[in-house]
């Protein structure tokens, strides 16, 4: 039996909310119960455990074909706008935020365990915002997010970042003013540091 997977993180191949699985792989001989085990927990809404700081884009995907992945964590949803409407909060700037600050060993391409994404705070589904998510989903998920570098002319983060300001019900200045300084942040930009004005 072939299994469908995201088997990469690139940028290259992953840049839109809206994703496909690229490869089919097979269990090698004697795997096969725990290829079942796997994929018995695959999804159609997938998270990162590892990402570029500098080139990549995404931090979560959803996908039509339940999957699981290689650099990729199937989510346990209750239902296809769950997925949708979570897919876009993982890839919201708040989300970057919190995914940076648990971030280890290297810092332009951190990875992240299990327990650091589940500690992750997502909204619930009886937040007053939760259809913004939706309607931000639908809206923004074939559009190519930029890297976070790129973030401040990049029309779908803005989309995204639009419906998690609701969410937190904190003005959209306010999430737009963490991209700008994400944008800037030395492992983000790939530059050194500014020196200080002191």
């Amino acid at each position: 039996m072939n299994y469908h997977a995201f088997w990469s993180a690139s940028s290259k191949v992953r840049n839109t909310m809206n994703g496909t699985p690229e490869q089919a792989i097979e269990p090698r001989p004697g795997k096969e119960q725990l290829a079942q085990r796997y994929w018995a927990q695959r999804s159609k809404l997938l998270v990162g455990n590892r990402h570029d700081t500098v080139s990549g884009r995404l931090v979560a995907v959803y996908s039509e074909t339940p999957s699981v992945g290689s650099a990729w964590v199937p989510v346990a949803v209750s239902n296809d706008d769950e997925a949708k409407s979570l897919c876009v909060w993982w890839n919201s700037t708040p989300v970057r935020l919190m995914l940076l600050n648990r971030r280890s060993k290297k810092l332009t391409y951190p990875s992240w365990s299990l327990d650091q994404l589940r500690s992750v705070a997502v909204p619930s589904p009886e937040n007053p915002a939760w259809d913004d998510l939706l309607a931000a989903y639908r809206q923004a998920c074939d559009i190519e997010l930029l890297p976070l570098r790129d973030g401040e002319r990049c029309e779908g983060r803005r989309i995204i970042d639009q419906a998690s300001a609701r969410v937190l019900d904190v003005p959209e200045t306010t999430i737009a003013d963490w991209r700008h300084r994400l944008a800037r942040e030395p492992t983000i930009a790939n530059r050194a540091a500014e020196p200080s004005a002191n």
